[in-house]
C-alpha cells in the first residue's frame, strides 16, 4: 500500500483501527500500557487505563462505522481528536509525570490535530457528494 495515495478516508480507517487496538490493549493489558505510558502501575492507575481503553474502542468502533457508511464520520473522526488533543494537553501540563509521559502527550496532540484535519477534509467530502447528487 502506498501511502501517497491514501486518501483521507482512508487514512481515517487506519487510525481507528488503531485507536481500536490501543483501547483493547488498555482493557485488556492495562498493567502493561501503564508502566509504558506511565512508568508505573497500580489499581488506580490501571482503572484509569481501562477507563480510557474503553473510551477509545468506543470511539474507534463509531468511527469505523461511520466512515464505512459514510454518514456522521467527519463528527465521530473529531470526537476522536478532541479527545486526543485533551489528553495530549494533560499529559504535558499534569505534573510529575515522566518524560516519555509528555512526549506520549505530545504525540496524542499532533494526532487530534491530524484526525481534526481529517475530520474536516471528510466533512468536505461529504458536502461535496450532496451538491452533486
Amino acid at each position: 500500500m502506498d501511502l501517497d495515495s491514501l486518501d483521507s478516508r482512508q487514512i481515517a480507517i487506519i487510525l481507528s483501527r488503531g485507536r481500536c487496538v490501543i483501547g483493547l490493549l488498555c482493557i485488556f493489558a492495562p498493567g502493561l500500557v501503564a508502566r509504558i505510558f506511565f512508568g508505573q502501575s497500580n489499581p488506580a492507575v490501571r482503572a484509569i487505563t481501562r477507563m480510557t481503553g474503553i473510551r477509545d474502542l468506543a470511539l474507534g468502533v463509531g468511527a469505523l462505522t461511520n466512515l464505512k457508511e459514510r454518514e456522521q464520520d467527519a463528527e465521530w473522526v473529531s470526537m476522536g481528536a478532541l479527545s486526543d488533543g485533551v489528553d495530549g494537553v494533560v499529559a504535558v501540563v499534569s505534573p510529575g509525570l515522566p518524560l516519555r509521559s509528555r512526549l506520549i502527550g505530545v504525540g496524542a496532540f499532533g494526532v487530534g490535530g491530524y484526525l481534526l484535519t481529517l475530520s474536516r477534509d471528510l466533512a468536505a467530502e461529504r458536502n461535496t457528494a450532496e451538491f452533486s447528487a
